[in-house]
């Protein structure tokens, strides 16, 4: 069965409907990103295909065709003007297009992969699924990711996509494919989606996966995603940055916590499962021998790297003779002193902490973070104090929370010496708590004049302190502007 995924669509929707603000020069780093990296479930998904026998050719419709770091540097400096890079010329768009669809006619498949994850562009993919369908109208069009799973009834409604694989993918993919390569029908596998007679059937969810360790590590793919290419690209764009191809990994999968403005609730439901600490060092090993630059950084995405005290201690016991140095993200509450001492003994220089806001009420009631503005504080300077560089995040936006509180936020990080901090507008889609107030409080009718931008599927949180899109996104970039440059 002749099978092929494609890669790097959500970067063709960067390149061809420009959603602003993504060209400015000031997003220059987050931009090359967004066109650089794969999508790593993706990567999973073929990983584990290919551990089971599963011949799958990967279409990298940007990386295949766009292989020189002269493509995407910026050579212009003023902030908020467009970009200048080659890569953001129209030539450039027409050549990624022209990649994915000249790949397709080539390769003739049966099956064809898309992964629909970005909310930010989701009607985009959602349009190009059309295309694809138009294009190869005898195939078997499946998509998956996050935004395909709780978006599984629209997708099917627009009549492109024949499956769609809900949840984790790796083990509904594997038992889809069998199923495909002896002929059977598709209807009994858990955690998939799709059309019967026109009507869309919903097989009943798939158990998260509990022995992540059964799973190939991503980069056994590397070769099909072209990580060399991406890496070095990436490296030597932004050689400090995070989840850079070939120097990042996930360790774990899911958070205990409820966070109203996040989607893991919904998808994890509060539980987390990790991956052993030798499986950990694997991976390490195996990133450390095949992706090399002068940076030497490595970035943990986990969303609480630091949760399961126990398992951090034996990760950080196996890291002895590996080239990194590491950055991570986690919560204030799981950053005690001996964790801080450990992770600054190890090499770790960067930790990101969600701040969310330093209004206590805003914090716990709406946000449901479960944490007092004294332990963000604490922590971030004790990181600080221990020779790391603390990242605090908030949001502006949440329900109560005025431009005075978010000012009172701004002083207390200069009065206590955190001098790295991003703020960003509060954006609410389908499966955050959040989002469920926003359709409450906000007619639909009024609802498309909060569209992040016309291909996204978020929405900017409209309150009686922000009532527009507008005055939201502008209040941000003062408050950013005028804390970067205090």
């Amino acid at each position: 069965m002749k099978a092929v995924l494609i890669s790097d669509n959500a970067a063709l929707g960067v390149m061809e409907v420009r959603p602003e603000p993504a060209w400015r020069v000031k997003l220059a780093g987050l931009r090359n990103k967004d066109l650089l990296a794969p999508d790593y479930g993706a990567m999973h998904v073929a990983a584990y295909l290919k551990a089971a026998g599963h011949k799958v050719d990967v279409v990298n419709v940007v990386a295949d065709v766009h292989d020189s770091v002269e493509l995407f540097r910026e050579p212009n400096t003023d902030p908020d003007e467009l970009s200048g890079s080659r890569i953001s010329e129209p030539w450039a768009a027409e050549a990624a297009r022209k990649n994915l669809f000249s790949s397709l006619e080539r390769l003739e498949p049966r099956v064809i992969l898309v992964t629909l994850s970005i909310y930010n562009l989701a009607l985009y993919t959602r349009r190009l699924l059309g295309e694809i369908r138009a294009a190869c109208p005898d195939a078997l069009i499946v998509t998956g990711g996050i935004y395909s799973t709780l978006h599984a009834g629209e997708i099917l409604a627009d009549g492109n996509a024949d499956v769609v694989i809900r949840g984790e993918g790796e083990l509904t993919a594997g038992e889809l494919f069998e199923r495909l390569d002896s002929g059977e029908s598709p209807a009994g596998v858990a955690g998939l989606s799709f059309l019967q007679d026109g009507r869309p059937v919903h097989n009943p969810a798939r158990p998260p996966i509990s022995d992540l360790d059964m799973l190939p590590h991503p980069y056994t793919v590397a070769d099909e995603f072209r990580i060399g290419a991406r890496f070095e690209m990436l490296s030597e764009l932004l050689p400090h940055g995070d989840w850079i191809p070939g120097a990042g990994f996930l360790t774990s999968r899911g958070c205990p916590e409820r966070c109203t403005f996040c989607l893991d609730p919904a998808l994890n439901n509060g539980r987390t499962r990790f991956h052993s600490p030798e499986y950990v060092r694997r991976v390490l090993e195996f990133c450390s021998e095949n992706f090399t630059s002068e940076a030497g950084s490595f970035f943990f995405g986990d969303a609480t790297f630091t949760m399961n005290h126990k398992r951090l201690m034996k990760i950080l016991g196996l890291l002895d003779g590996l080239p990194y140095t590491y950055q991570i993200q986690t919560r204030a509450d799981y950053l005690d002193g001996t964790t801080i001492k450990e992770l600054a003994g190890r090499g770790f220089t960067t930790v990101a902490i969600g701040a969310e806001s330093f209004n206590e009420e805003i914090l716990n009631r709406v946000a449901r973070k479960r944490l007092a503005v004294s332990d963000v504080i604490e922590s971030a300077r004790a990181v600080r104090e221990a020779g790391m560089h603390p990242v605090l995040t908030f949001i502006i936006g949440l329900p109560g929370e005025t431009r005075a509180s978010v000012w009172r936020t701004v002083d207390i990080l200069r009065e206590n010496g955190l001098d790295t901090a991003t703020f960003f507008p509060l954006v609410v889609f389908r499966g955050t708590e959040l989002f469920e107030q926003f359709r409450e409080r906000v007619p639909e009718a009024d609802r498309e004049a909060l569209r992040l931008n016309p291909w996204s599927e978020e929405f900017l949180f409209a309150s009686d302190e922000f009532p527009t899109g507008k005055e939201l996104t502008g209040f941000t970039q003062e408050v950013n502007d005028a804390f970067f440059n205090s």
